[in-house]
């Protein structure tokens, strides 16, 4: 029988910060699914549920509307907790295949998750919180033993961008077979298609004159109700989401989710969605997440003139990302100027106004900034809210109450923790 599957947090979320502020890590994406999606690869007809922090469940359950939030459900089996940093499963599947008992199965010195087999849960109700499963895994670890797997984990936000371009590749593979041919696409003449057998358009995609779609060295999937307008290169691999506009200028290897409005450069790069980058400016191995607005001219650096390895602020420290390439990692409601230029591997924090057409030199910047690297002062609250109902409002989305109480718990400083999991066997 399948085992239900739970993904779950631990406590180096933080170390995605600002992308987790206010979603959990599995629903960050390097490809085109997101993290916890690749699950269907290996496990196709399973449940998925999700364990997130309690301070963000609401939110969550309201954004992930198809995935029971900090409830599992056995229907009678096994139940498969994963730990939601999965980078490459390795041979995960089938150690849990041929688990014959409740096992923990580990990546390195962390664990990627534990299988519990159904004749430990007996006692456990059919539907039980994530919490109860924590607390049997603490009362039963004895009876659990730990088995290596080659499974890896994510540990920071630029091992995303890393993947870019393999995990295209790995989820059109993987989608390629649910692929069916589109409906209503416009590909005028002019447009020019280069291994155009690698090329996918979902419904009511329009396609002008002057695009060049390469797919040499790599698939292009663009999503439904998507326009590319003139004089737009896309080197694959890339994905494009749904509704979006693609204006003129150069995406390469980039994954830009739904309803995002792209123009300039953008290269190895990920849009979480709503993103909007209307005008000329380079964007380059960077993260940006839901409602960032990047102003004329907005560009990022994302390799230092000796070529020495980046180092990007963790929680205060700054850790050496072992790359020559990292970008800017953006958290969501952040708007920047006209002209505004970043610097290498920098973080910026949710609900940020950045302007001046200056440098922004700092390292990290925290939530809720107005101004710049000169000066800095703390974006009023409810002003912030304002512009974030405003912003989506231009999008025919209404910002949910769950999502305005998780910003303001960020302005207010709580950092709950209630939620997390870390199963450790003693």
């Amino acid at each position: 029988m399948r085992p239900a599957i739970c993904f779950y947090e631990d406590g180096k979320y933080r170390q995605f910060y600002p992308l987790t502020c206010l979603r959990p890590v599995y629903t960050l994406r390097a490809g085109i699914v997101p993290l916890f999606a690749r699950v269907r690869r290996h496990f196709p007809e399973s449940e998925v549920s999700f364990a997130t922090r309690a301070r963000l469940s609401p939110l969550v359950a309201d954004t992930n509307r198809d995935y029971p939030v900090n409830i599992v459900k056995k229907d009678q089996g096994d139940v498969l907790f994963l730990n939601g940093r999965l980078r490459d499963y390795g041979n995960l599947p089938e150690l849990v295949a041929q688990a014959a008992i409740s096992t923990s199965f580990s990546a390195g010195d962390e664990t990627a998750g534990v299988l519990f087999k159904r004749e430990m849960t007996k006692s456990m109700p059919g539907v039980a919180t994530p919490a109860s499963y924590q607390t049997l895994f603490a009362d039963a670890a004895d009876q659990i033993p730990v088995t290596k797997a080659t499974a890896t984990l994510y540990n920071y936000s630029w091992e995303l961008i890393a993947d870019i371009e393999a995990e295209i590749v790995a989820d059109f593979e993987h989608l390629k077979a649910s692929f069916r041919d589109p409906k209503n696409v416009r590909l005028h003449d002019g447009a020019h298609l280069i291994e155009d057998d690698h090329v996918f358009f979902e419904d009511d995609v329009t396609v002008y004159p002057g695009v060049v779609i390469n797919a040499e060295k790599g698939p292009v999937l663009i999503g439904r109700n998507t326009t590319v307008e003139p004089g737009v290169t896309i080197n694959g691999p890339a994905f494009i989401g749904p509704n979006c506009v693609i204006l003129a200028g150069k995406l390469s290897a980039a994954s830009i989710g739904h309803t995002c409005r792209v123009g300039g450069e953008v290269e190895e790069s990920i849009f979480h969605a709503y993103v909007n980058k209307y005008h000329a400016g380079f964007i380059g191995h960077s993260y940006a997440g839901p409602w960032v607005n990047f102003g004329a001219m907005t560009t990022n650096s994302d390799l230092k003139n000796n070529y020495s390895n980046i180092r990007v602020m963790v929680g205060g420290a700054a850790v050496d990302t072992g790359s020559i390439k990292v970008g800017a990692f953006v958290g969501d409601h952040t708007k920047f100027g006209i002209g505004t230029l970043l610097s290498t591997g920098i973080s910026i924090g949710v609900c940020c106004n950045i302007f001046g057409g200056t440098l922004i030199s700092d390292r990290e910047v925290p939530p809720f900034s107005w101004g710049n690297s000169a000066s800095y002062d703390r974006h009023d609250f409810d002003k912030a809210a304002e512009t974030v109902r405003r912003t989506a409002a231009r999008r025919n989305v209404t910002v949910s109450k769950a999502e305005l109480t998780a910003l303001r718990e960020i302005y207010d400083g709580v950092t709950d923790d209630k939620g997390i999991m870390d199963f450790v066997n003693a």
